[in-house]
């Protein structure tokens, strides 16, 4: 996806900047237009090239400002697309008028056009000689101060389809990057059925999709940490997208999750921004770390509640991948992995995987990815409830729940109504 994405938007931005530079050549200040699109669509270009052959403008350290990032995703993820929708709408337009509008001018309508043209010889038409103001004097009339070029309807039209995409573009950014640090506590309270009394009480710190990147930068991590450890949880479960995109972040993503602190222990799965750049690499790094990482396999934890008594508890994950049969795939790979002497939790970065996981009867999920659906209109509706059956919060199936939760990071900087954060769930038994 990334190496259809990444051309397809330096296409359109030569598109649009074509364009747009032929419609500002007439505008009053023509050169100032277009050397302002120029600096506008150039390095966005040269930003999308270096993205694709050099880590630089995708780690956390590439020392560009978070705002440039900002404003480089929302125009391409936003803005572009509503422009290319515009002008193939337009085009569309223009083409349909073409075929169906009959010409209805009148005969010799051309010839008068014509010769209007070409009147202002011997043979003008009177009505097109100038007429002097009258009341003035001669002096009066050699100083008249030249009047200000008087923009055509046209023109008013084109300075605002060239300049307010950028502006609304600008301001957007600015709103986002205020909001980019912001983070919520969010606490369940699930009572499941299956649940031995053993584990009543049991306390799990639900992390996900801190995204280390252009977004987050590693300075935030040691606070976020400090969140995270003051839930005193039992166990932490992280549900993958460590890092955004560059594997040049791992190792703050490493130290990020050694300095996370929990009674009984932790547990990892990857997520699909772990594995962009190399999959290899960012699983053999993890393993290399002696990180509770897992692919596609089990590990067990003791639970040793405040009384002092232990409990097994068993956790699960599947790799990522995100197509739904391979999820359900990669599920029912691990059923005869499940230990009938513990209890059973599943990580699955794609919230999908619940489908299966219900009818495998694991009585708990985790899952992140989809960032509580990004752009919402309501909690229930928008952007994200277009791509996921599940978006954001618990889900119920018979013997079965779900916590999708939104995450910390972003890989795209515009949150709306799915606001990131951390999650606490207390487990209790009938």
């Amino acid at each position: 996806m990334f190496w259809i994405l990444v051309p397809s938007f330096i296409v359109l931005d030569l598109l649009w900047w074509g364009l747009a530079d032929r419609g500002v050549r007439d505008l009053p200040h023509a050169r100032i237009w277009r050397i302002a699109l120029t600096a506008l669509v150039a390095p966005m270009i040269v930003y999308l090239l270096l993205s694709m052959f050099w880590a630089v403008p995708i780690r956390s350290s590439g020392g560009l400002p978070v705002v440039v990032h900002t404003f480089i995703y929302l125009w391409h993820f936003l803005t572009l697309p509503i422009l290319t929708l515009v002008m193939m709408t337009r085009i569309a337009w223009r083409k349909m008028r073409g075929v169906s509008a009959p010409n209805h001018a009148a005969p010799g309508a051309a010839e008068g056009i014509a010769g209007s043209r070409r009147g202002f010889g011997a043979a003008a038409d009177p009505l097109l000689v100038p007429i002097e103001p009258q009341g003035l004097s001669p002096i009066a009339r050699d100083k008249k101060q030249p009047a200000l070029p008087a923009l055509s309807r046209r023109q008013i039209l084109t300075a605002a389809a060239v300049g307010l995409p950028p502006l609304a573009t600008g301001l957007t950014s600015a709103w986002s990057v205020q909001n980019l640090n912001r983070l919520r506590t969010r606490r369940f309270t699930l009572t499941l059925p299956a649940l031995p009394r053993q584990l009543d009480g049991l306390t799990i710190a639900h992390v996900s999709d801190t995204h280390i990147g252009k977004f987050l930068n590693p300075d935030r991590l040691p606070a976020i940490a400090r969140e995270i450890n003051n839930f005193n949880a039992d166990f932490i479960a992280f549900t993958g997208d460590l890092i955004d995109l560059s594997l040049e972040d791992l190792p703050f993503g490493i130290d990020f999750l050694r300095s996370l602190k929990s009674r009984c222990g932790m547990v990892v799965c990857e997520g699909n921004h772990d594995v962009m750049q190399n999959r290899g690499d960012f699983e053999h790094a993890m393993r290399e770390a002696d990180l509770p990482i897992m692919i596609g396999d089990q590990r067990m934890l003791n639970f040793t509640s405040r009384l002092g008594k232990s409990y097994p508890v068993q956790f699960l994950a599947v790799p990522w991948n995100g197509d739904d049969r391979e999820m359900a795939d990669a599920v029912d790979v691990l059923r005869p992995e499940v230990n009938p002497q513990a209890f059973p939790i599943l990580l699955a970065h794609h919230p999908h995987s619940f489908d299966e996981a219900a009818v495998a009867h694991f009585p708990l999920v985790l899952s992140g990815h989809t960032h509580g659906g990004q752009i919402m209109i309501t909690s229930q509706f928008g952007a994200g409830s277009l791509r996921f059956r599940y978006t954001s919060g618990l889900y119920q199936k018979p013997g079965s729940s779900l916590i999708v939760n939104n995450g910390i990071g972003n890989w795209f900087p515009l949150r709306i109504n799915a606001p990131a954060e951390l999650v606490h769930i207390t487990l209790r038994s009938v």
